[in-house]
């Protein structure tokens, strides 16, 4: 048989072990997240995420040693995309239009991957109740994102887009605790309809602040 083009004639490089090691991470990650969405946490075990993902029962064990350990590598994962996408998503913004824009990318989540959303839910509810070691780590993954709504409320005030007595950090807690409430309703009724009402309202209510 001739090959198609010259570049047949070329091997092509061998992946390292770091680059198996990082794919095969990916993969277990990604399986884990599907399990969660559809499972729960408490209904997934680690032997179950290797084989999801196409690979032995222990080899999550292997590489995050307890089921905690995968949690917060999927945690840390979320979080790595979710600052680099409203990073690019932002592009300089400041004040209230990067507030605007973090509300979107957020409430973007569920219409961008509705899985991963339910998965990162799931390990919310796990951690009030049957993880509670969990809580630190999802307290410090949804600190970031509730910091970074207080920075640009604070940047409004300063440019006095906002009211100069406006509790910057109780808005920033105020805005994600909504968010969240969407979220969980948008996941529990479907309704596209609905969510994008209560959307415009919520997203109303930073005119308040002027």
């Amino acid at each position: 048989m001739i090959p198609a083009t010259e570049d047949s004639f070329v091997p092509r490089p061998r992946r390292t072990q770091a680059t198996r090691r990082k794919e095969s991470d990916r993969r277990m990650l990604r399986a884990a997240a599907r399990l969660f969405a559809e499972r729960g946490v408490s209904g997934t075990s680690l032997a179950d995420v290797g084989l999801a993902a196409g690979y032995s029962r222990g080899l999550p064990v292997e590489r995050f040693g307890t089921k905690l350990g995968l949690i917060t590598a999927l945690l840390d994962a979320m979080d790595a995309w979710f600052q680099a996408h409203t990073a690019q998503l932002l592009d300089g913004a400041k004040g209230m239009r990067a507030v605007e824009l973090r509300m979107e990318a957020h409430l973007a989540s569920v219409e961008r991957d509705a899985t991963s959303t339910a998965a990162l839910y799931s390990i919310y509810t796990e951690s009030l109740f049957a993880m509670s070691e969990l809580q630190p780590h999802v307290v410090r993954v949804t600190g970031r994102w509730c910091e970074g709504l207080a920075d640009n409320l604070r940047e409004a005030r300063r440019a006095g887009e906002i009211g100069r007595r406006v509790d910057c950090d109780g808005e920033a807690r105020f805005l994600l605790a909504a968010m969240r409430g969407l979220v969980i309703q948008y996941l529990l009724d479907r309704s596209d309809a609905d969510f994008a009402r209560s959307k415009k309202i919520l997203l109303s209510h930073l005119e308040r602040l002027k």
